[in-house]
């Protein structure tokens, strides 16, 4: 009898789980700075890399299923300018500023510890295409971004990881991206774009 009725007490548990979970749906805007800097993980040049702040701003729409522990599935649109100063060779600041247009996927985890407050871990993929890049360093190594034919990949894709958490309305996050595909120019043969993003977002309901 005590079998029984400890069943029947977790099945009773684990429905009223089930019928518990919320759905909501999410549309907002978003804003931050990175620190998105090159890297240089192949023949060419000996450089010296240091990131400098950039920014970033977009559109996101999210949807969010579970109750206690809940997921998120999270994709945006997000333009994105990095900076990086360049020690080339025996010259220095050689400043390469890069623009992309970013399509993350994002997949959040997290626990609703009170009607406003869920913080959460994430993973994304993304994609990114270069719609312009331009500095000194370029200049030095005569790609010319007006030409169509330039020697440099403009389409690339990668992940990120991080956290953050939901107060109200509004969200805080910070992750952390790499490329995983070169951007391959003439004289660096496998230049890769990585580094922090910091951004808040404010959902509109």
């Amino acid at each position: 009898m005590k079998k029984t009725i400890l069943l029947l007490l977790f099945a009773s548990a684990i429905m009223s789980s089930i019928y518990s979970q919320q759905t909501s749906y999410r549309v907002g805007i978003k804003g931050g700075i990175n620190y998105i800097h090159l890297e240089n993980y192949g023949k060419g040049l000996y450089s010296d890399f240091e990131a400098k702040p950039g920014y970033s701003f977009g559109a996101l729409f999210e949807y969010t299923r579970g109750g206690f522990l809940n997921y998120s599935i999270t994709p945006e649109i997000v333009y994105t300018e990095s900076r990086t100063d360049v020690d080339l060779l025996y010259i220095t600041n050689c400043m390469a500023t890069i623009q992309t247009l970013d399509i993350p996927l994002t997949f959040k985890l997290g626990l609703q510890l009170s009607k406003i407050f869920r913080p959460y871990v994430l993973v994304n993929i993304y994609g990114s295409y270069m719609t312009t890049y331009y500095g000194k360093l370029f200049e030095m190594l005569d790609i010319d971004h007006t030409s169509s034919g330039a020697p440099i990949n403009k389409l690339f894709f990668g992940v990120s990881t991080g956290m953050g958490f939901n107060l109200w309305c509004l969200q805080f996050e910070g992750r952390y991206r790499w490329n995983l595909v070169r951007i391959n120019t003439d004289d660096y043969t496998a230049l890769k774009q990585m580094g922090l993003e910091l951004s808040c977002a404010i959902y509109f309901n």
